[in-house]
């Protein structure tokens, strides 16, 4: 066999590898129209352990995106909340103007965000639980030991502000939010310059609609790192959530001077777009503009 046949060989056999290789990640995701939901694309995960993420639209113009990694249970991270979705458990958080929900499917990591909704809804999140079975129930049992363990240590070094952070994270897994924002103020009381403790505290009283509390909060945050965006951000929201305009406008605009991801500012353009064509703003009777003015 000549030389260039057996390197024309090596080559139709690595390119038939390769895709051999990247043929179980592309169907990780569901290649088809879900329900209302039409495909719009799917694309390969960067980077190890690899995975997929699709993305779904309704006829209205609603996104959904969905991420699947393979070897990633934690693709979800801390923060979420327990809640029941037809017969399965799942997790759920907010995320900009709509929800993350995420679970682990054994060794497997997904994720789908519902651009625009508050709760866990609709067919592309039907589909992927069926096809990953939810292991979150199993989960909840496991962070009760693990709450067990903490609240020993907890005992042992009260004033360990790790171990309170953590406890509150743990708690929100569970979804005891009272015990989370207990541990959340005992790891500030300990750690004034807990950047995440009082970031998570603040998402925490958002999602109790605490606007005060969760105001409070995420100032500290951004008090103690003044070069990152994302506080400021979640500024903006909790004066956009509570209809102060020109607080949210303020806070918008400094988080962009910030550098936030690409998404986060495409978002945050869009919202400045809405308050400056006056949505949340106050309008002021002739009157008292003058008397403004003056």
């Amino acid at each position: 066999m000549s030389r260039i046949i057996k390197i024309s060989l090596a080559a139709i056999l690595a390119a038939g590898f390769a895709a051999c290789r990247h043929q179980p990640e592309e169907k990780l995701c569901i290649a088809g129209d879900l329900g209302r939901y039409s495909l719009v694309s799917i694309e390969q995960l960067p980077g190890s352990p690899g995975g997929c993420r699709a993305t779904y639209r309704d006829p209205h113009g609603s996104l959904v995106e969905v991420r699947v990694a393979p070897n990633r249970p934690d693709l979800f991270g801390d923060g979420g909340v327990p809640v029941p979705f037809e017969k399965h458990v799942v997790y759920r958080r907010r995320a900009g103007d709509g929800t993350l929900v995420g679970w682990n499917a054994g060794s497997t990591g997904v994720t789908v965000l519902l651009g625009d909704k508050a709760v866990p809804e609709g067919p592309v999140l039907r589909a992927y639980l069926f096809n990953y079975k939810s292991s979150v129930t199993a989960e909840l049992r496991r962070t009760r030991k693990q709450v067990d363990i903490l609240r020993q240590k907890s005992r042992r070094r009260p004033k360990d502000a790790a171990v309170h952070l953590e406890l509150a994270r743990k708690y929100r897994k569970l979804g005891d939010n009272v015990m989370a924002a207990q541990e959340y103020h005992i790891s500030t009381d300990y750690d004034r310059q807990c950047f995440d403790c009082y970031l998570e505290m603040s998402t925490l009283y958002r999602e109790l609609h605490s606007w005060d509390l969760a105001i409070r909060a995420a100032r500290r945050a951004a008090g103690l790192r003044s070069h990152d965006p994302v506080p400021v951000v979640l500024l903006g929201d909790l004066f956009y959530d509570v209809h102060n305009g020109q607080e949210a406008l303020r806070s918008y605009r400094a988080a962009l001077g910030l550098g936030p991801a690409e998404k986060e500012a495409q978002r945050v353009n869009k919202r400045i777009d809405e308050l400056q064509h006056g949505k949340y703003m106050i309008e002021l009777l002739p009157g008292a503009r003058k008397k403004r003015n003056n």
